[in-house]
């Protein structure tokens, strides 16, 4: 069975490079075709990638991502909602994400070894970091394993949007008063991320060992996680557990699929899980979005929805994807994107979608 291969993407050409190198190692591991996507950043988009997989007859979508975060659980089963909405026949298999495959924890305790390091040193795991507390209690698993593992002690630390910051890490190791410290930037490769990692700790004594780059425990792991997929393993990225009651200013990824997710419950499910009819709307905050006026929008509408009361969800966004065409508005479980809105269009897209139930034709973009 096939597989396609989704990487995040980034402006680096190393981070492509990568890809590309371990969509040809896996060719030739599994025997199968590899199809590559990306999520941001550079073609092929992952909707493209996987509407794709499905006219080629399906396959396991194998996500190049270190931890489950938000694209775990929002971009990637929505591209596979839509490609198993137009493919139904084709089998999509979402495999897991990297996370604290063996093949990784095995990776940094031979790279500590090799240094020398013993029960006296200690260590930081950074990770990216994020807004899902899952994915966060995911990367400190993994330090916990490599500390079994490797026989030393390794503390977590987050680049961003989490907490312990690098600095406030490597506090926490110093009262352990260990012999020597080793910076660990679980990484896929020196790029923008690591450069401000080690921008944060200069002028501190530490040994930096290498990202994980083209390492083989990379191949290994997600060859691995293929099979899982095929054999029924694969993640529970749309079940019940990711859905809880959210405000009309949700900003968090893991409120936005829980909405939706919420709406297909009521939709198709009414009698198992009681969630109510209303509205969904989200609006992109993504960077293009931003510079065409999307938060200036996001205030208007806030003001503009009270008179709706709780029937009318609000939730900002990343990135929809669709960069040019913006401010996006997307409203569920219609399905209807608007694009290029600003304050001024709000009376009339109030009146005409919202109390009137017909589309907006002046700003429609699509119907998803």
């Amino acid at each position: 069975m096939r597989a396609l291969l989704v990487a995040h993407g980034s402006p680096d050409p190393r981070a492509r490079a990568l890809a590309l190198g371990l969509r040809k190692g896996l060719e030739r591991a599994l025997g199968v075709e590899v199809l590559l996507g990306f999520i941001e950043h550079q073609p092929p988009a992952l909707l493209e990638a996987a509407l794709e997989l499905g006219a080629r007859g399906g396959g396991v979508v194998l996500p190049l991502l270190l931890l489950g975060g938000g694209h775990l659980k929002a971009d990637l089963p929505l591209a596979l909602e839509a490609a198993r909405a137009r493919y139904p026949g084709s089998p999509l298999l979402l495999a897991r994400p990297l996370g604290t495959h063996p093949a990784l924890v095995a990776l940094w305790a031979e790279r500590l070894w090799r240094r020398g390091a013993g029960p006296e040193d200690g260590a930081v795991l950074v990770l990216r970091g994020g807004t899902d507390p899952g994915a966060n209690a995911e990367g400190a698993a993994l330090a916990r394993l490599i500390e079994e593992r490797a026989g030393l002690p390794v503390v977590p630390a987050y680049a961003a949007k989490a907490r312990p910051t690098p600095r406030e890490a490597l506090l926490r190791l110093a009262a352990l008063r260990p012999r020597r410290v080793f910076l660990l930037p679980h990484l896929f490769f020196r790029g923008v991320v690591e450069e401000r990692l080690l921008a944060r700790v200069e002028g501190l004594d530490l040994e930096v060992l290498p990202p994980l780059m083209g390492h083989p425990a990379l191949l290994q792991a997600l060859s691995d996680r293929y099979r899982e997929a095929l054999e029924g393993g694969y993640a529970p990225c749309d079940t019940c557990r990711f859905r809880f009651p959210i405000g009309r200013y949700a900003p968090r990824r893991e409120a936005q699929i829980a909405g939706l997710r919420a709406l297909r419950h009521a939709l198709f499910a009414p009698g198992r899980h009681p969630h109510g009819p209303f509205t969904h709307l989200l609006l992109c905050t993504g960077e293009a979005c931003r510079e065409g006026g999307s938060l200036p929008l996001l205030r208007a509408l806030e003001e503009a929805l009270r008179p709706f009361g709780p029937q009318v969800q609000l939730t900002p966004t990343p990135c929809l994807g669709r960069c040019g065409k913006g401010p996006l508005l997307i409203a569920y479980p219609e399905g209807v994107v608007y694009g290029g809105l600003g304050p001024e269009d709000l009376p009339g897209l109030l009146r005409t979608h919202l109390e009137g139930g017909e589309v907006y034709r002046e700003k429609l973009l699509e119907v998803i």
